[in-house]
């Protein structure tokens, strides 16, 4: 029976997040990826400037928040030593 009580009131704790502040930082990411794609078709010069940054984006992000998995165990062994 605690067990039940302990995830219930685990389950209250959790914050009630709206629509929009769950996929608002995804749909922006989406939205700079379609333009660089955009700007990738539009011409040459600038365009492809912006495209690559454009592109990036998602990538630098990725690798900045997607991986803390790494971090943590690189910084483990740092500390090891």
């Amino acid at each position: 029976m605690s067990s039940s009580r302990t995830s219930s009131t685990a389950l209250e704790r959790v914050a009630q997040l709206s629509v929009w502040e769950v996929f608002r930082a995804p749909l922006l990411i989406g939205l700079v990826a379609a333009a660089g794609l955009v700007f990738g078709l539009l011409g040459d010069g600038l365009w492809d400037g912006l495209c690559w940054l454009g592109l990036s984006v998602p990538i630098l992000l990725a690798l900045r928040y997607g991986t803390p998995w790494i971090r943590a165990a690189s910084t483990a062994s740092d500390d090891a030593r």
